[in-house]
């Protein structure tokens, strides 16, 4: 019966458009998506806006009269409320008129979908629009001097992220409430998965793990979370469990105030229901946030059906996010086992083809013996389900790390960021590539969206700090490294890139302080023994460190650690080792400081040819 409604007709009330022919409800031409028959009961309650609809005619008309329904009107009526913010008392949009129905209150200006009239409001509405639109024209001609060295395609997001009104949230890490520190990794992992559905919203800024991670376990304001994190919203619950009945309780929480926008029910359910929790709260999500996500695709489509792989898979997540070689060893074998259970399990085939990505990118095995894995099971992935926004970063990588062909590379990151705007890693990986090209500013302004999504993240601070040190700009990288320090004064890569930016601004004596924090064999205090002419000293540590099995998986990083005490037979030799075997971090002597004594080498300028192959 939902399909009686009919008509093109266009209805503009305060900055919503209803656009019947396309079944579409706009506010500022962002859609907001409405199930087909909310929309349609909204159309009805407009044209028919005249008159008090009763309860009777709305359920005879989409229901066929049954009044089983009754209650589940009400429950459409608070629905469509809610995607038009109509909450407040008195109400803007929908009356309701007790123990009689509804009836639309707003004003409506009407045109005709095909032919484009309009009444006496419409006109009014043209000068309006007429008048916007000259405004807008000299906003862009003010705005234009300042935004005229920029790439078009830039100057057009600028302008669009101006007009529109971008909403933002910060899903917080599900409390672990079970009282038993061994289901961390389920609510950690229940956390994440919402993550990774809602920041696939281009309309939305989803703040990334790593800063929303930051809180967990913490007692913190929700004003305090919103003015640290810079959203509007927050989601914060917590995890119960007894044997297989499981309650996830969330609420949605306005940062301005405090004030609960919506909280879920708390009934218990199995654990197999995990799925269905996600997704209805993932869809709530954006009702409450009016942009658009449900309908447009199905999150249940990327889980397996198997929730003890679903487990798994979860385990593996807990342990790639820990970082470093032997938790990434650990997650690959849930991951695998995952796979096991249910071998058409894309998330966990994305899982494996990641921690293998990042083993051989590190060094953390030797080259060559992780990328295949990587690309098979990015590809695997793929074939699943091609809207996994990783798997299109971890297989470009995978089947350009041995070639070196950027620009390959950078078309499946680019590829990923349509499937996921908000991809922390796609804008990260990509800001890597640009800096190893020498292209600083596009890797700044990669960096820098990824710390709007990510503002508290340490990694984060490294990648600047990084950037800032291969463009020799070692104040910035200095102040970047020494903000890591602040919270973990022993990090070690942070140390060692204070020390090296020291030594390349001049500072040696700041450098050799710093240097002293480092432990003995690590080459960046080699480097700066070699800066401060202690060249002896430096060799030793450099001799250490290819005893060790750093000069197996990494013979870039000995070719640099030669190049910084000037010998350079040694450093070329080395560095033709790492092109042998096709080393990923090779990819880096067009920027390395570290190599800046042997670039007016022929050798260097015939290995640089050979890593940039076209």
């Amino acid at each position: 019966m939902i399909d009686q409604v009919n008509g093109k007709s266009i209805y503009g009330f305060a900055d919503f458009r209803l656009e019947t022919g396309k079944q579409a409800l706009l506010r500022q031409n962002l859609e907001i998506h409405l199930p087909k028959r909310h929309f349609q009961i909204l159309q009805y309650l407009i044209e028919n806006r005249e008159y008090v609809v009763s309860r009777d005619e709305l359920l005879d008309k989409f229901w066929d009269g049954h009044k089983v329904y009754d209650d589940v009107l009400t429950k459409v009526v608070a629905a469509i409320r809610s995607a038009l913010g109509d909450q407040e008392k008195p109400p803007r949009f929908i009356e309701t008129k007790r123990g009689s129905g509804y009836r639309f209150v707003g004003a409506v200006v009407e045109e005709d979908g095909e032919n484009g009239r309009r009444g006496e409001k419409g006109k009014r509405r043209r000068v309006l629009i007429g008048v916007f639109a000259v405004a807008l024209i000299l906003f862009v001609v003010f705005s234009f001097s300042a935004y005229r060295r920029q790439p078009a395609n830039l100057v057009a997001k600028t302008l669009a992220e101006t007009v529109a009104a971008k909403r933002s949230i910060a899903i917080l890490p599900i409390r672990n409430l079970t009282g038993d520190t061994a289901n961390d990794y389920l609510s950690d992992g229940i956390t994440e998965s919402l993550i990774n559905d809602v920041s696939r919203i281009e309309t939305l800024t989803v703040i990334s793990r790593g800063s929303a991670f930051q809180f967990k376990n913490k007692d913190a304001s929700p004003e305090e979370i919103g003015q640290r994190l810079g959203v509007e919203t927050i989601l914060e619950g917590g995890l119960r469990k007894s044997g297989d009945d499981l309650r996830v309780e969330v609420r949605l929480v306005n940062t301005k105030d405090g004030r609960v926008m919506w909280a879920s029910d708390s009934d218990q359910k199995k654990l197999a229901d995990i799925f269905a929790i996600q997704d209805g709260i993932t869809c709530q999500i954006v009702t409450e946030l009016r942009v658009k996500l449900c309908g447009e695709m199905a999150p249940a489509e990327r889980y397996t059906k198997n929730v003890k792989a679903y487990q798994l898979y979860l385990k593996g997540l807990y342990y790639r996010n820990q970082g470093g070689k032997d938790n990434l060893l650990k997650a690959i074998g849930f991951f695998e086992r995952a796979l096991i259970v249910d071998t058409h399990y894309a998330l966990a085939h994305e899982g494996l083809a990641g921690a293998y990505v990042v083993l051989e990118s590190n060094s953390d095995v030797a080259p060559g013996t992780a990328a295949p894995k990587a690309e098979f099971h990015a590809q695997r992935a793929l074939e699943l389900d091609d809207s996994l926004a990783g798997a299109y970063i971890y297989l470009g990588t995978a089947r350009t790390i041995n070639n070196y062909d950027i620009n390959t590379r950078d078309k499946y990151y680019e590829q990923a960021l349509l499937k996921n705007p908000n991809h922390r890693t796609g804008h990260l990986w990509l800001a890597n590539d640009f800096t190893v090209q020498g292209k600083f500013e596009d890797a700044e302004r990669e960096i820098l969206r990824v710390q709007e999504l990510d503002p508290l993240s340490p990694a984060v601070h490294l990648h600047l700090a990084e950037l800032y040190f291969y463009w020799h700009k070692p104040d910035k990288a200095i102040e970047q490294a020494s903000q890591i320090i602040a919270e973990s004064p022993n990090n070690e890569t942070a140390l060692g890139l204070i020390a090296r930016s020291h030594a390349q601004k001049g500072a040696i004596a700041d450098a050799l302080a710093v240097m002293e924090k480092l432990p003995a064999n690590d080459g960046s205090r080699a480097m700066v023994l070699a800066s401060a002419g202690k060249t002896d000293e430096a060799r030793k540590i450099i001799e250490a460190i290819i005893a060790s099995e750093k000069a197996n998986v990494s013979p870039y990083y000995i070719g640099c650690l030669y190049a910084a005490i000037g010998e350079r037979e040694t450093a070329f030799a080395w560095l033709e080792k790492s092109y042998a075997v096709r080393q990923a971090d090779l990819v880096s002597i067009k920027v390395d400081p570290a190599l800046d004594s042997l670039r007016s080498d022929a050798r260097y300028a015939d290995l640089l040819k050979r890593v940039y192959l076209e």
